[in-house]
């Protein structure tokens, strides 16, 4: 027996199908973790514009050049999309002995002062995103921006900012001005206060 139905039933049975997919759309999008850079205590990452004459330079009182990196997963982060949080850039590598050593002494600094919306820009300079990966995971640094990308664009960003050697790290206030270059070591409290 071949029953039509009525189109009442045929537009309830579509309303139906929609109202389900839009609960599934939605129940998948609560499902994604919060977008890199997203705000938190302390930190509006996007609302602080940069200080209007300042030089874009490496030096300290210069405004950081602005660069993009794919993370780990291969999604491109720009520096600038963290401007309104206070920002510690490293640079580093798992072969390196002394990142090796500063690499989780940044965590403890990061989470530290995280109430503050501090955040750690972390550019492997790697040749093996696989090798960056196996050192963060061996040593339970999960808070970094890790960022990878093949030795020669790496390197780029690191001559951007005029580092030769590793470890080096960059912090910059809210503003993207750069407050402090140098061994990761000498990133003190005194050195992070002001600017926080």
């Amino acid at each position: 027996m071949n029953r039509e139905r009525s189109p009442r039933t045929s537009r309830f049975a579509i309303g139906f199908r929609l109202a389900a997919f839009g609960v599934f759309l939605a129940g998948g999008l609560w499902a994604f973790p919060p977008p890199v850079g997203a705000a938190e205590p302390g930190c509006s990452p996007g609302s602080t514009p940069s200080s209007p004459g300042v030089e874009v330079g490496y030096g300290v009182g210069q405004r950081a050049p602005d660069f993009a990196l794919p993370d780990f997963s291969g999604v491109p982060v720009s520096l600038s999309a963290f401007r309104g949080c206070p920002v510690v850039l490293d640079f580093w590598a798992s072969w390196c002995k002394p990142c090796q050593v500063s690499v989780p002494k940044l965590e403890a600094l990061r989470q530290k002062y995280q109430a503050f919306g501090l955040k750690v820009v972390a550019v492997s300079l790697d040749y093996r995103r696989e090798d960056a990966a196996r050192f963060l995971e061996a040593h339970g640094i999960r808070g970094f921006i890790n960022l990878w990308a093949p030795f020669s664009e790496s390197r780029a960003v690191a001559h951007l900012f005029g580092i030769e050697s590793i470890p080096r790290t960059v912090f910059l206030d809210r503003q993207g001005i750069i407050r402090f270059i140098g061994h990761p070591e000498s990133l003190t409290d005194a050195v992070l206060a002001p600017w926080l």
